[in-house]
């Protein structure tokens, strides 16, 4: 059997599991359903909120940064039938496996559950933060992008090679950059996606990985940006790529938008937190907003007080900037349908 036949195999026994059978669609795309919800999910996912805000909370005391207290659980961090609205009818979650570089990549795929014959959709391109599995897409990021998908948008996400059972190994803005590329390239190509409406929003190191795809050749009308590391000839990342050399160097510049930002032409909204412990302020988002301003390029700069890294403290307010600002420069001349 091959590598591919068993790849498509182990869909349809998940598949069968839950009581569907999987999509395989000529694009480039296996999809099969999201898996059931466990019962104490909500309560785990917000352990995880305040276990990361107490941690960020910590390092931005010693950075002499403030993160503010959560003053109110539900209306800081969301209620527990927010969460729980990406199950309610009109939201469906896929996993997805696609081809790159010959590699099996992993990742997911949010839609309306009702989508109507003909009907094309602007897609949104998720380029997730950090590596490893600890930082993984789940069913649940973003509340499984409920707020996007009943704005009208498709949303899908890699988790990049190497991660969550993706074959290769994960460089952090180096091949798997590719694995971007490919994916907006066979998004573009499903039946459902207006490709002349496609945007991007990525979180930390997903902010560095569009700004990469971007330059390697991605399209995307606008993109929306939170946390973005902008310069890896920091101090900061020395840990991730020493010893110094040459080939250190060129890798830093590789993954630094801040020296190809000439390179960079589509509407770009940066959103950071003054507390951030992971992503200076200081030394990475406003030098960055200085050189697209000195390039003339269009973009616009938020910067919430008091805020972590992912911003978890605005998330209603983070979300509906991205999607007015993506609504700002839908293209005109499509003529796909709404919901």
């Amino acid at each position: 059997m091959t590598r591919r036949a068993r790849s498509i195999s182990l869909l349809v026994v998940i598949a069968a599991l839950m009581g569907a059978a999987p999509d395989i669609f000529a694009e480039g795309l296996q999809r099969a359903p999201c898996e059931l919800v466990n019962s104490g999910e909500f309560d785990r996912y917000r352990e995880r909120q305040l276990a990361t805000l107490e941690a960020e909370q910590t390092a931005a005391k010693r950075q002499g940064l403030s993160v503010r207290e959560v003053r109110h659980l539900d209306t800081d961090l969301g209620t527990e039938q927010e969460y729980q609205a990406r199950h309610r009818p009109g939201v469906r979650c896929e996993r997805i496996v696609y081809d790159s570089d010959g590699l099996k990549i992993r990742g997911f795929l949010w839609t309306p559950s009702a989508l109507k014959p003909g009907q094309k959709l602007p897609l949104i391109v998720f380029n997730r933060g950090g590596s490893g599995d600890d930082s993984k897409l789940r069913p649940n990021t973003q509340f499984g992008f409920e707020r996007f998908i009943r704005a009208g948008y498709v949303v899908i996400g890699s988790q990049y090679r190497g991660n969550d059972g993706s074959e290769g190994t994960d460089e952090l803005g180096g091949s798997d950059v590719r694995d971007v590329v490919q994916l907006v390239a066979i998004a573009r190509e499903l039946p459902f996606v207006d490709a002349k409406n496609v945007y991007a929003l990525g979180y930390s190191r997903g902010a560095m990985m569009t700004l990469s795809a971007l330059r390697d050749g991605a399209r995307f009308n606008a993109v929306a940006l939170v946390g973005l590391p902008s310069d890896f000839r920091m101090s900061q990342f020395d840990r991730r790529f020493s010893p110094a050399s040459p080939e250190m160097s060129a890798a830093r510049a590789q993954r630094s938008a801040i020296l190809w930002a000439d390179r960079l032409d589509p509407p770009m909204l940066l959103m950071q937190g003054s507390g951030d412990p992971l992503v200076s302020t200081v030394e990475q988002t406003l030098p960055f907003a200085a050189r697209l301003q000195e390039l003339a390029k269009r973009y616009e700069l938020v910067i919430y007080e008091g805020d972590s890294h992912g911003l978890i403290l605005n998330g209603k307010d983070r979300d509906t900037r991205i999607l007015n600002w993506f609504q700002r420069f839908r293209n005109p001349d499509s003529t796909a349908n709404s919901p």
